[in-house]
């Protein structure tokens, strides 16, 4: 009985083993709040059913005290449950399986019948104390199971590997905390798996037929006559001998060392072959790399190599698509508070962008007129007063000063005369009516102009007081001097403002309302005595801002500035350096300039890696930025070049070698060797017919 013959092929310890071997690296980290890794460990795997190593943990459920030491979890273990015969799997059992090697010392072949399908149930237990560890070794398992995963194993030597199917059938969790508030506790995944397996029996040898001699006739006696004669030979005989008068085309196959034609090895050596023997070896089966890539947040974060391509003798060139993404001009708003700038936001961060320019608006105009720089005072109301300069200092006129401005009076209401300048110690103000410009120090009597300013246009004014001699000079003409009061003018603290009066400087009477206009260029300067100058002489008309070494006021634009900050082509942020002012409640206008920078500046970049010829991986140098879609990638086709040999014919009319005069560049499979038909009688071997189990050469012959 076949039965009775021992055989072992290990094939369950084998599928045990491929089963456990899929999870046998698994890795947990544990990280702290801010996300950087503290601990790395690969989880134990064993095989045993989980009941062992839970009844380990209960073992000694004193872990406080006890010197034992507690198992260690996370861990993981598997078993076999159990196995069944699959029908629906079922192949014909009397087809063999012909293996790679013959036995050649007694030209036998050996083979094995059709395996036996069964089906193959194992459990994988996952066990952790903490929740999350689970979740973390689930999510390294379930991505590859849809529902199943196929992998290859060589299950009988000398045989081509087989597919064997793994599926994930079921999921089930269960919580084994129980028990006192000390014990520990153990969270279980149990995951079930059916192997879709194969069971080989004995391996079985049988001689080749190597001769076959058949002579058909019509009847049964020794007179019949004869009808054809069969002759049934291998190729090649065993002593290498021609086997037939008739030729027999040689065959041959060839070996591949990276990608060039390392060898070839004669099949059948033929015969009736002379020296013009030519042997043929195919074209190089190179093909092209088909790669696509993956985006994530407009970056290349991964790369899929559909087709490896080969045979590569070098690793190729590769390049990918530019970024697509639309250009994008990035925009921002602006905040203002007590009318300056308080804060900007980026609404849109743009692309492509390398040092972009941008401007802030400036403030609005206070003034509709102004005479130096870009603005001036504006009193609209007889009510405005604004601060100028607060003093430091003590000023007496016995050292010489002078007050200069320059004024644009849009209106001469009637009443009280308007007040210009001053402080607590002097006035400058004018007649309503006329225009006529007064000055007062302290209660000393008041000083006028004996040139009056002009509505609306600017009108240039300087009072001038040395020790107790004052003049006003009004656009161009020197003022008479007269003599009024001496002494202080301003000490520290003391104020100097513009407009009106009311109420803040009580020691003058009359000439509280503001000025209506406009007002630039006030000067308070020292100037140690007074030029001697009849009235109505001219003096010169400054064109230009005059500077005051105590006082300065141009009334020009608090402009805000701002740096701009740029992060892998966006706009990130705006960093206010000076807030600017007289904004009022309108926040300004942020304008951000055009991308200034081109795609290719922002394209990914990799690199191929080569393993046997092939493309194995993509390195990802440059992920780039910006990209819409998924770039294509292009890849430099391989470099082939077709392998050349010649016959070494013997003696007998035999091919008993060939020499490879080039050995090619870029196969990817061994190439067909032809050898071309022998010199008359051939038979082309391609027309030989073959037995699918022996490889017997059949060829019919008339006697």
């Amino acid at each position: 009985m076949a039965i009775a013959n021992y055989f072992y092929n290990q094939t369950t310890r084998k599928y045990v083993a491929l089963f456990g071997t899929l999870f046998n690296q698994l890795k947990i980290k544990r990280e702290d709040n801010a996300g950087v890794t503290k601990k790395e460990m690969i989880v134990p795997l064993s095989y045993a059913p989980y009941q062992k190593i839970l009844a380990r943990v209960a073992a000694d459920p004193d872990l406080i005290n006890s010197r034992r030491p507690a198992m260690t979890l996370p861990r993981m273990s598997f078993e076999m449950t159990s196995m069944q015969y699959d029908p629906l799997r079922k192949l014909a059992s009397t087809q063999k399986v012909i293996k790679r090697q013959k036995a050649e010392a007694d030209n036998s072949r050996n083979f094995v019948y059709t395996p036996v399908p069964y089906t193959l149930d194992f459990s994988l237990y996952i066990m952790t104390k903490y929740a999350e560890d689970a979740t973390k070794l689930m999510e390294q398992i379930l991505p590859f199971f849809t529902p199943d995963f196929t992998v290859g194993a060589k299950m009988i030597p000398d045989l081509d590997p087989i597919d064997i199917p793994i599926v994930l059938t079921s999921v089930t969790t269960e919580d084994l905390y129980e028990g006192a508030f000390e014990e520990r506790q153990a969270i279980l995944y149990t995951l079930t798996f059916t192997m879709k397996g194969w069971f080989f029996g004995p391996e079985k040898t049988k001689k080749v037929i190597k001769f076959v001699d058949i002579d058909m006739f019509n009847g049964t006696d020794e007179n019949s006559p004869f009808l054809e004669g069969i002759d049934i030979k291998p190729g090649m005989s065993a002593n290498g001998e021609p086997i037939t008068e008739v030729g027999v085309t040689a065959t041959a196959t060839s070996l591949l060392t990276n990608g060039v034609v390392s060898s070839i090895k004669l099949i059948n050596d033929g015969e009736n072959y002379n020296a013009n023997t030519v042997v043929t070896i195919g074209a190089p089966d190179t093909a092209n790399a088909v790669i696509t890539s993956n985006i994530t947040l407009g970056r290349v974060t991964d790369i899929t190599i559909d087709n490896g391509g080969g045979y590569f003798s070098s690793a190729p060139t590769a390049s990918i698509g530019l970024p697509d993404q639309p250009i994008t001009t990035a925009t921002a708003i602006a905040t203002v508070s007590s009318g300056s700038l308080a804060n900007v936001s980026i609404t849109n961060s743009g692309n492509f962008y390398n040092s972009p320019t941008f401007s802030i608006a400036p403030p609005p105009n206070v003034a509709a007129e102004f005479k130096f720089g870009d603005d001036a005072l504006a009193h609209a109301s007889e009510n405005d007063v604004t601060l100028l300069h607060t003093f430091t200092g003590y000023f007496s006129s016995n050292t010489g000063y002078k007050v200069s401005f320059w004024i644009y009076p849009t209106s001469f209401p009637t009443g009280n005369p308007l007040s210009v300048l001053f402080s607590p110690f002097t006035k400058v103000f004018y007649d309503a009516s006329t225009g006529q410009v007064r000055y007062q120090h302290g209660g000393s009597p008041v000083v006028n102009s004996d040139t009056n300013l002009v509505l609306n246009q600017w009108n240039h004014v300087e009072v001038e007081h040395y020790t107790n001699l004052i003049r006003i000079n009004v656009n161009g003409l020197y003022g008479t001097q007269e003599k009024r009061g001496a002494g202080n003018v301003a000490f520290p603290a003391h104020t100097y403002r513009a407009g009106d009066a009311q109420g803040n400087e009580s020691v003058f009477d009359g000439a509280n309302r503001s000025f209506l206009g406009y007002l630039d260029n006030v000067t308070w300067e020292t100037t140690g005595d007074m030029p001697t100058a009849a009235s109505g002489d001219p003096y010169t008309i400054p064109t230009t801002a005059r500077t005051g070494d105590i006082i300065t006021k141009n009334f020009d634009k608090d402009l805000p500035a701002a740096t701009l900050e740029v992060t892998n082509g966006e706009v990130t942020g705006i960093t206010v350096t000076a807030t600017g002012s007289g904004y009022g409640n309108t926040a300004p206008i942020i304008t951000i300039a055009e991308p200034d920078s081109t795609p290719s500046a922002f394209a990914a970049s990799i690199s191929p890696v080569l393993t046997n010829g092939i493309i194995s991986a993509i390195t990802i140098n440059n992920a780039g930025r910006f990209y819409a879609n998924s770039p294509a990638i292009n890849v430099s086709a391989p470099t082939s070049t077709q392998a050349t040999a010649i016959a070494n014919v013997g003696n007998n009319g035999d091919v008993q070698s060939i020499t490879i005069t080039n050995a090619g560049l870029g196969y990817r499979t061994a190439p067909n060797v032809t050898i071309s038909t022998p010199d008359f009688g051939s038979i082309p071997y391609g027309d030989i017919e073959f037995d699918d189990n022996w490889g017997i050469i059949k060829t019919i012959v008339s006697e």
